[in-house]
């Protein structure tokens, strides 16, 4: 009798609440419908907005593709933006609930995943069409501060040349390849007097030619050496050596013309250059006559003498007609070895050392000179060098006076973007008084900043 009672007594509670439940159940079902128009309108702003962005970053880039529907938005390339899961998909079958979740799972892409902006300026991104069709772009500064005894009074190149502030350099580097047989290189020096073209050419890349076969065409930096390929952003001190700087030029042993290069298949690195150029070159150089050109040598080798230690060897060799008379030949031939020990990213040393001789004939003599340098560059710390350089030139003693120059030099670099240098001078030339310099430097590189030589 008690158990009917209790069952009488739940099936009446049962049935008093169940209209509650009901009324509960169809607020609560009302108040989700009334989120999702608010959602759906939010999805419509949304997408209003990302188109109009879209359509002007087309019309910014001239990159227009094929127009997508109101709703959506092209996707951006699976390596630019990370796609947004798919909403699962919900228990209730209310249609506008379902054509809710449609358009969360088909999400336009953000706006500017295909670019970015530096201010009101909007750019492609790797990526995008547009921006496959710009080059790899750089910008690599250089300034000194400087104090000397007694100013220099000959042509100096990228060195600093007075006591005071001085624009070594701002480099524009262009480089892209072309299309899978050229890639092109282009390096624009901006000085305090003006703008030249440093560096342009073209260089081959291996398609359709035999295997270590490579061409270069155009105007660059002869292969002769270690130090004069390089770009002044690379070099270990602030200024240049005495016997590149007198021999080849304040700047550079650079020429119009092409080179060939062979790259031995062998374990270890070994290469030959040749180059036949204009031979414009005024310091050693210079001929008159059409058929006065310059032709360059180089073979180079390298070899790994334990895990942590590698020696580098090179011999190069040029030939040409300077400006003293038709027919009046220069030779210039070279030595470098470096040797390197790298036992880990945070220390190193590398010890570097080249001679170069010149044999210049003049009308009825003929005069031969050459100097050398050696330098010797300690990283201590991962961001910290100490350098000492030694040049000298009169080895033999020619058509340029004896002199030697002692360097030492202390680095500092925050990141690989930048450089703060601070370097001492003492050059004394034959029958002259000894000249003391302090150089204070700084560097820095914007955009893409491709591999040195090394």
């Amino acid at each position: 009798m008690n158990r009917l009672r209790f069952l009488a007594w739940s099936l009446s509670l049962f049935l008093a609440i169940l209209p509650f439940h009901s009324a509960f159940a169809e607020s609560e079902v009302e108040e989700l419908r009334r989120e999702v128009r608010e959602l759906r309108q939010t999805v419509r702003q949304l997408s209003e907005a990302v188109k109009e962005q879209n359509q002007r970053l087309e019309t910014l880039t001239g990159d227009a593709p094929p127009r997508a529907p109101a709703a959506t938005v092209a996707e951006p390339a699976a390596s630019e933006t990370k796609k947004p899961e798919p909403v699962a998909a919900a228990s209730s079958q209310d249609p506008e609930i379902q054509g809710l979740l449609d358009q969360v799972n088909q999400a336009p892409a953000p706006p500017g995943a295909n670019s970015r902006s530096i201010g009101l300026w909007r750019y492609p991104t790797p990526g995008g069409t547009a921006a496959k069709l710009l080059p790899d772009i750089g910008v690599f500064g250089s300034f000194v501060g400087a104090y000397f005894s007694e100013d220099p009074t000959f042509e100096t190149g990228h060195d600093p040349a007075r006591t005071g502030f001085t624009l070594q350099e701002i480099e524009l580097a262009l480089q892209s390849a072309i299309d899978p047989y050229v890639r092109a290189d282009v390096f624009l020096a901006f000085h305090e007097d003006g703008v030249e073209l440093e560096e342009g050419y073209m260089t081959t890349l291996g398609a359709g030619l035999p295997r270590g076969l490579q061409f270069k065409g155009g105007k660059f930096l002869l292969p002769f050496g270690r130090q004069n390929p390089k770009h002044l952003h690379s070099w270990a001190f602030v200024d240049n050596n005495l016997v590149n700087r007198y021999l080849l030029g304040p700047e550079g042993l650079g020429e119009l013309g092409v080179e060939a290069s062979y790259l031995f298949p062998i374990p270890s690195f070994l290469q030959i250059q040749g180059t036949f150029t204009n031979g414009d070159n005024e310091t050693s150089f210079g001929g008159e006559r059409k058929e006065d050109f310059l032709y360059s040598t180089r073979l180079s080798g390298s070899v790994d003498l334990t895990e942590n230690l590698t020696l580098l060897a090179g011999a190069s060799a040029a030939f040409g007609f300077n400006s003293t008379g038709p027919g009046n030949k220069t030779d210039l031939f070279g030595g470098d070895l470096l040797l390197r020990w790298k036992p880990s990213a945070r220390t190193g040393i590398t010890w570097q050392t080249e001679y170069i001789l010149r044999r210049m004939q003049f009308p009825g003599i003929l005069e031969s000179d050459g100097g050398l340098y050696s330098y010797v560059d300690w990283q201590f710390f991962k961001r910290w060098h100490a350098g000492l350089r030694y040049d000298q030139m009169g080895i033999p003693e020619g058509v340029i006076p004896t002199e030697y120059r002692i360097s030492p030099a202390l680095t500092f670099e925050p990141t690989e973007f930048s450089r703060i240098r601070l370097q001492y001078e003492y050059d004394k030339a034959a029958n002259v008084d000894g000249v003391h310099a302090a150089m204070f430097q700084f560097q820095f590189t914007m955009g893409t900043h491709a591999a040195h030589h090394f």
